[in-house]
């Protein structure tokens, strides 16, 4: 991965990150369960912190800002808002192992003083993919501890 693919992908990991706190809060609103709701917000939380880590690493970029990607963001909503908890759990499980590889593939290309930033990109999303397992094991009591972990070393 050349320099420009690597500035490219931090800034398509930013948008994702905005993206993802967006998905998070609106899930957050739309459900009536308590429970679920303050894990949403604290899921948007670990989307919030990790993309204030790497924006410094895009502030020169030329890329217009995002633009919340509505059309994308409300298919996603329709489809999780209808998803029993245990379903959007199990899916959000699919979507982690491509992100994760791709963020690894980032830190390892990233410059000495972006790295401690790119990690935190590496762990957030391993967090979520730690917070699902649990979640579908049925351990709803520390399923946020690692998320927790990721947004206290991102601040």
């Amino acid at each position: 991965m050349g320099t420009d693919a690597y500035r490219e992908g931090i800034f398509q990991a930013w948008q994702g990150e905005l993206w993802g706190k967006a998905f998070f809060e609106r899930l957050a609103v739309a459900t009536d369960d308590s429970d679920e709701q303050a894990k949403w917000q604290v899921l948007a939380e670990l989307e919030e912190v990790t993309g204030n880590r790497i924006a410094p690493l895009v502030a020169d970029t030329t890329h217009p800002p995002l633009a919340s990607s509505h059309r994308s963001l409300d298919s996603a909503l329709e489809l999780y808002e209808a998803l029993p908890w245990r379903e959007a759990m199990e899916r959000m499980m699919g979507i982690l192992d491509p992100a994760i590889e791709r963020f690894r593939d980032l830190l390892a290309q990233a410059p000495a003083a972006e790295r401690d930033a790119v990690q935190i990109l590496v762990d957030h999303e391993i967090a979520l993919k730690l917070f699902a397992e649990r979640e579908i094991a049925g351990d709803g009591v520390s399923s946020l501890d690692p998320v927790r972990a990721v947004i206290n070393r991102a601040r």
